[in-house]
């Protein structure tokens, strides 16, 4: 088991993705949501009926699910 400290993830020369849902594994076969990322604090709710976590995304147990639109701005729409 390891600690993650970052997750990077680079849109390049495209739009950035809005929203979207990274998933972890203990054993490399099993995959779970780990967070959930939308556009808007209210599409946590709409799409996932998962409560938003406003500000820097933070955790208070190892096996949290979290939603968040932090880092999921459109813009800018390029090289994000």
């Amino acid at each position: 088991v390891f600690q993650i400290a970052y997750v990077i993830v680079k849109a390049s020369n495209s739009p950035r993705p809005g929203n979207w849902i990274l998933e972890r594994s203990l054993d490399g076969l099993n995959f779970h949501p780990w967070q959930y990322h939308a556009i808007t604090d209210s599409e946590c709710l709409t799409r996932y009926n998962i409560t938003p976590r406003t500000g820097p995304p933070s955790y208070t147990k190892d096996d949290e699910v979290i939603c968040t639109s932090y880092y999921s701005k459109i813009h800018p729409l390029e090289n994000g």
